[in-house]
């Protein structure tokens, strides 16, 4: 099993700037920890912007993400898998260093039904042109994945990962996990 796995040309051109023009029109409010307010601990680990797409607007991406998420974990995972949670749209911008900490994904305590997170993905909205910093590095052989504008990179949900602070520009980019039974 590879510990990364990136998909490619998922999205057409004209789909990412139709998506690209969609996001422009949201806000993104400051990500939280664990959803504690708690500011200190918060900044320590976490400065980015984020929203959660739950609107039906977007269920077209939804639709696409879950052909690749089918194909990775045939080829690659071979997990059970039961859905995608609400996608996260992130912001992290360099006015303020935007950055994620080493973490992991899996250890989230609200998930209900006996499911945890098992896969997940993050795909480039920034042109790599856009931003400096902001690599994501997966801790696993030290993997810094692809920023190529509308890559999906996807890997298991208990491999800590980071996102280092972003020195120029503003970086986007939409995270996902995928849900599977707590085993």
């Amino acid at each position: 099993m590879k510990p990364v796995m990136t998909v490619t040309d998922l999205f057409s051109e004209q789909e990412l700037n139709d998506l690209s023009i969609q996001l422009s029109t949201v806000t993104a409010h400051a990500a939280t920890i664990g959803g504690t307010i708690e500011e200190d601990a918060t900044n320590k680990i976490r400065k980015s912007n984020i929203l959660f797409l739950r609107d039906k607007t977007y269920f077209w991406v939804y639709d696409k993400l879950v052909t690749a998420v089918k194909h990775v974990n045939s080829i690659n995972y071979n997990k059970t898998l039961y859905g995608i949670e609400p996608l996260q749209y992130t912001e992290y911008d360099s006015k303020y260093n935007g950055f994620y900490a080493t973490h992991v994904d899996d250890n989230v305590k609200n998930l209900t039904n006996g499911l945890m997170r098992k896969l997940s993905f993050t795909m480039q909205l920034s042109e790599q042109s856009e931003y400096a910093g902001g690599e994501v590095l997966i801790h696993s052989g030290e993997i810094v994945i692809s920023k190529k504008y509308g890559d999906i990179t996807f890997f298991d949900s208990q491999i800590p990962h980071e996102v280092t602070p972003v020195t120029s520009g503003f970086r986007k980019s939409l995270v996902g996990w995928v849900l599977g039974p707590r085993v």
